[in-house]
């Protein structure tokens, strides 16, 4: 795999291109490409993902993730898969598909919603995955199927106050706190890591906003934030 070097303030313009969010950094070299993740909703950031608790279902388990609130408390947000490389020039080497999905159960002893798994691969190899759990998801959606890396419809935030994961239903109020979209990111090597940038975590998200790498600078400490 080719081996290139850039700087910062490269990966700020050509995120910024693409309509994402990132924070200035110092200089570092990076394994082509920097691929990145964005907010599937809009929402608010959620608590430290250093220490919010990852779904037991998910599968490979992820290094890190956090839960979007939306910023007024409602349901049934469209959720989108939003996934790019930094530099244009990789687009179409950037594909994504469906690796999991696990309907009214999301939640460790049940309940919670449905959950949907993405794999990220750069020319036909896993470069990491996204995992979205509490959702309505997509009836279209089957394990094993390339879906567009950009905008492809995941579901809708799911409303499950009446039970299947919220109140006195199945997987109770610790995985089921409000209508949020519970998000976890994973390399397939050394660790994903999320955007100091979002601090504190009630930052707002718009929809496409950068939420972390699963390439790239990635740390080889677990649940930290990027360079």
């Amino acid at each position: 795999m080719q081996i290139k070097r850039r700087v910062a303030a490269g990966l700020v313009l050509a995120l910024a291109a693409l309509g994402g969010v990132f924070t200035a950094a110092p200089a570092y070299a990076y394994q082509s490409p920097l691929i990145w993740v964005g907010s599937p909703v809009n929402a608010r950031w959620g608590e430290s993902p250093s220490s919010h608790v990852c779904l037991f279902k998910a599968a490979p388990k992820n290094d890190w993730c956090t839960d979007l609130y939306t910023p007024d408390g409602s349901s049934g947000q469209p959720a989108y898969l939003y996934v790019a490389p930094s530099d244009s020039a990789y687009n179409n080497a950037v594909t994504t598909r469906v690796t999991q999905i696990i309907d009214d159960s999301a939640c460790r002893y049940g309940g919670g919603g449905d959950l949907v798994t993405v794999e990220i691969l750069y020319n036909g190899a896993s470069y990491g995955q996204v995992t979205y759990a509490h959702l309505d998801r997509s009836g279209s959606l089957y394990v094993g199927q390339t879906v567009g890396r950009w905008g492809t419809y995941l579901g809708n935030m799911a409303n499950l106050a009446n039970g299947n994961g919220g109140g006195p239903g199945p997987g109770g109020a610790s995985c089921w706190t409000g209508p949020h979209v519970h998000t976890e990111l994973r390399a397939t090597t050394q660790y994903a890591c999320w955007n100091k940038g979002y601090v504190p975590y009630n930052s707002n998200l718009s929809t496409t906003n950068f939420i972390g790498f699963v390439s790239g600078p990635l740390n080889y400490n677990a649940k930290s934030p990027c360079p």
